[in-house]
């Protein structure tokens, strides 16, 4: 690949990561770019940075993972109605392999930092700008949406990655300047946290920095700083009105016990009572229902519902799974499952002796616990990026202590 295509190459991807939090406005802008990344790899004539990536083993493991997907579809007769599930998943392996043929992965960081950073600027204004109109401290669920430019579980999920990424700029940067506007960077990012109120990105976050005091500290005072975070972290939340009801429920004065409370506010635990009635019903084992019969039957389950508003909210949202394990193995079976976490565990060999690499792949993990990213473009997106981006610095602290 010559300089000008190289250069081309890069600019583009970091277009790319930059428009993520964007995608529900800039879809077929991206879809553009990655159709060009293509292109340009293919008149590159690498072969051997292919087969590079290709040879890697999580890559490997996510590849089989899609040929028995396909396979399955085949002999289930289901494969047009699941073939948008295999497409995100080849789409993702796609996408590992451009990624991973940008020379410099900081146009990758910075490009998605960058679009964090702006969508978390827009959206904190506005719900700053919604408490100043309103004598109310708590965001009402109909103002979500017009408050949010991404949508709120994404977006604290996005906030996360970018402080991960930002504290390895941090630690690897060698100018005062530098390391200041990371830390500036990092503590806007913090605030965007809690002020927008992202239940799972706040506890992902929390276990983030849990994993990285005890990977780092040596001192016995680890013990000491564990719980002094602790401590703070759930001061926090049981101080902050909108925080204290997004994770205690605390406005439901009718209800006194919180499991009730966590059954009547919190649709995953209907979702997911649903999907275990699914696998018990169907006698699922071995292999499973297809991504199409899954959905269909979660929809028949919500149309049983006893009370009309919730019912016909769930059928509206035509909710999934909200649990990319649960979907796996509805859909494809324990053998489905089997494969995944192979590839699971391939990515966690690859990554686990670096800090920040171990970070992104467990918050990623953490965050498939509540969010099927193969039903979603944007989900192909984040997942491809944030492995390249691990491995990539695990590849760089391998180099460095080669050379040292």
């Amino acid at each position: 690949m010559n300089f000008s295509l190289e250069k081309t190459y890069n600019y583009l991807a970091a277009l790319i990561c930059l428009s993520i939090p964007f995608m529900t406005y800039a879809k077929a802008f991206v879809n553009i770019c990655m159709i060009c990344l293509f292109l340009i790899m293919v008149f590159s004539h690498n072969k051997d940075k292919v087969i590079n990536i290709v040879n890697q083993k999580f890559f490997k493991a996510l590849a089989i993972f899609l040929i028995f997907i396909v396979i399955y579809s085949l002999f289930n007769g289901s494969f047009f109605e699941d073939f948008t599930e295999s497409r995100k998943i080849a789409q993702i392996i796609l996408l590992l392999i451009l990624f991973s043929f940008v020379n410099d992965k900081r146009f990758l960081i910075y490009g998605f930092v960058t679009g964090v950073l702006v969508s978390s600027l827009i959206t904190d204004l506005n719900i700053l700008t919604y408490y100043f109109n309103s004598s109310d401290l708590l965001i009402s669920k109909s103002s979500v949406e017009d408050l949010f430019i991404t949508q709120r579980l994404y977006l604290g999920f996005f906030v996360v990655i970018s402080i991960v990424l930002l504290s390895f700029l941090f630690q690897i940067s060698n100018r005062n300047k530098q390391k200041v506007f990371y830390a500036l960077l990092i503590l806007f990012f913090i605030f965007s946290l809690f002020l927008i109120s992202s239940r799972s990105a706040i506890l992902i976050a929390f276990l983030v920095l849990l994993i990285t005091i005890i990977y780092k500290s040596k001192s016995v005072f680890t013990i000491g700083v564990l719980l002094a975070s602790l401590v703070i972290f759930s001061t926090i939340i049981i101080t902050n009105k909108n925080l204290s009801n997004r994770f205690l429920y605390s406005q439901d004065s009718v209800r006194t016990s919180f499991i009730e409370k966590i059954k009547t506010h919190e649709p995953r635990y209907d979702i997911w009572k649903f999907s275990l009635q699914i696998f018990d019903e169907e006698n699922l084992g071995f292999f499973g229902l297809g991504t199409y019969k899954t959905q269909k039957l979660l929809v028949e389950k919500y149309k049983l519902m006893p009370i009309d508003k919730r019912k016909n909210w769930f059928i509206q949202r035509n909710f999934n799974t909200h649990n990319q394990y649960i979907d796996i193995i509805l859909s494809f079976g324990f053998l489905g499952l089997i494969l995944f976490a192979v590839f699971i565990r391939e990515i966690i060999l690859k990554t686990y002796k670096n800090v920040y690499s171990l970070n992104l792949i467990l918050s990623l993990i953490l965050f498939l616990v509540i969010e099927n990213l193969f039903h979603r473009q944007l989900g192909s997106f984040i997942l491809a990026l944030t492995i390249v981006i691990a491995v990539h610095i695990i590849n760089s602290q391998n180099e460095k202590d080669i050379s040292s």
